[in-house]
């Protein structure tokens, strides 16, 4: 599989993350009301791995207000 593929979910979540100013403790609490319940270690470790569902990934868009992905 494309490397570059394999990482763009993260590097979306990252890249928004920064874009609108979330530290990773601020996304676990905003996470919270998408019943995703991570602490800031674990939620950096999933980020990391990139193991995470699609449906992480746009719990995660969710909370941050993301409507629309440029791939």
């Amino acid at each position: 599989m494309d490397e570059s593929i394999e990482n763009l979910p993260k590097n979306i979540i990252k890249s928004e993350m920064k874009r609108k100013n979330v530290s990773s403790k601020e996304m676990c609490d905003l996470l919270k009301k998408e019943s995703e319940r991570l602490v800031e270690t674990s939620f950096n470790n999933k980020l990391s791995r990139g193991g995470f569902s699609a449906v992480f990934f746009i719990k995660c868009m969710k909370v941050l207000k993301v409507k629309e992905i440029k791939l």
